[in-house]
């Protein structure tokens, strides 16, 4: 008895299945080609829904997402579902389905596309010095499918054995520059689709005979630079010496060892411009983790120096300017800042009390779709006249509250006297003018 009901469920499983005649499966297609996926079914008069992924994007002989580029139409009872030229975004899972009964195939569509490279430093030429140490030069592949692989070739020789290949072959190393890294460098990146190529050329100067000796000097752009989380993001310092320096990148004070795979997104480039080096350090998917400190640390043997940056999502310390009672300051964060704090201490007092701290509201104003927000208080309506107060400031975003102003800013507001003595010399004034009234009635 079983058996029979096992068989008579595999024939209805069958005679439902079979509404659909089509099979499903994977197909190829390369980017910017036309592809048709067709659904025979056994009725055509029941209704037939196309889906990509979970979203329905065509009934029967109607398109729903008009901004897919797709058409659709019955050749007898076949569904043809077009996609008029193929994109990276098409590669997703497309189902035929039927409304009643629901049976669907689904068609895997792995879309093929063509690589893109391009090389940091971005410059088509660098200058480059002999005894210069980690010059790092970046094959960055910006699209492929499937993934690419990577090649970097010297024209008109063989690459150096001396240079290093790392992140897949991606990244060429040069430890420490000679003459004959002089020359041109291509990136090859290829797959099923296609392939591209970019190319640098790398100059090597001499050093100068007699040239003097110079201890090392680094700068970075700024002490704060604001970031978005989960986006890239870069930051440098420029420097030279003589002899030529080595640039070391370190966070929170330990140095970063690229190899690690907490930076396994973490690169950086070299770049000699007229007269000083440059150096570029790019966190990608930038994470809360990766906020903090990082310190370009240039050295030879003639001394060392640092140059420190904070890297942040949350708001930077403000700068505060004062102007009579007016207090203003700018704060710089991508996010946008949910509110201000301002908190005071009388200036002989160690510490900033809860109770003495004030949040103040954001303005439409404050923003003009920039990394700066901008913001001005009366303080007198905080402050006592005629006490020496220190005033400090913070602001907050949905990552948190940021630092506080570098430093404190003394503030001292005035007593209002100015009406007082305008009163007494107007009172004065009017009793001598009695006086003399007085005088000259009594003559």
């Amino acid at each position: 008895m079983l058996k029979l009901v096992l068989i008579g469920l595999g024939l209805l499983i069958a005679s439902t299945t079979a509404q659909i005649r089509t099979k499903g499966g994977t197909l190829i297609a390369k980017e910017g080609e036309s592809l048709s996926l067709r659904c025979e079914v056994e009725d055509p008069t029941i209704a037939i829904i196309w889906r990509k992924n979970t979203d329905v994007v065509a009934v029967d002989d109607e398109i729903l997402d008009t901004y897919g580029g797709y058409e659709i139409s019955m050749e007898g009872s076949t569904s043809v579902f077009t996609i008029k030229r193929v994109e990276p975004i098409n590669s997703a899972n497309y189902s035929c389905a039927l409304a009643e009964p629901e049976v669907s195939v689904t068609f895997v569509i792995k879309v093929q596309v063509k690589p893109l490279v391009l090389i940091s430093p971005d410059t088509g030429v660098y200058h480059a010095r002999v005894g210069e140490k980690n010059l790092v030069i970046t094959c960055h592949v910006k699209e492929g499918n499937p993934k690419p692989g990577v090649v970097w070739t010297k024209q008109a020789a063989k690459l150096p054995e001396d240079i290093k290949r790392e992140h897949g072959g991606a990244r060429i190393v040069i430890t420490e520059v000679k003459k004959h890294h002089a020359g041109k460098y291509n990136c090859l990146a290829e797959n099923v689709a296609g392939s591209d190529r970019a190319t640098i050329d790398i100059h090597v100067a001499e050093p100068v005979q007699g040239e003097r000796e110079e201890k090392p000097w680094v700068k970075n752009e700024d002490t704060f630079i604001p970031v978005r989380k989960n986006q890239n993001a870069s930051f440098w310092c420029t420097y030279d010496g003589t002899p030529v320096p080595q640039v070391e990148w370190l966070f929170n004070g330990y140095k970063i060892n690229f190899n690690d795979e907490k930076f396994k997104k973490t690169s950086e480039t070299a770049q000699r411009l007229n007269g000083y080096s440059k150096s570029t350090l790019t966190v990608g998917d930038i994470t809360e983790e990766a906020f903090g400190d990082y310190a370009c640390r240039i050295s030879n043997k003639l001394g060392s120096v640092i140059a420190v940056v904070h890297v942040s999502g949350k708001p930077g310390p403000p700068q505060l300017s004062l102007d009579d009672s007016e207090l203003s300051w700018t704060v710089r964060a991508f996010d946008k800042i949910l509110e201000y704090q301002l908190c005071h201490r009388f200036e002989n007092a160690d510490h900033f009390l809860p109770e003495n701290c004030h949040s103040v509201r954001v303005k439409k104003s404050d923003n003009s779709g920039d990394d700066k927000w901008t913001h001005t208080v009366d303080l007198a309506s905080y402050l006592e006249q005629g006490q020496k107060y220190h005033v400090q400031l913070k602001a907050r975003n949905a990552l948190g509250w940021g630092s506080m102003a570098k430093d404190a800013l003394s503030v001292e507001l005035q007593r209002l006297e100015k009406e007082e003595t305008k009163a007494t010399s107007v009172l004065s004034a009017v009793t001598a003018l009695l006086v003399t009234l007085v005088s000259v009635f009594l003559l």
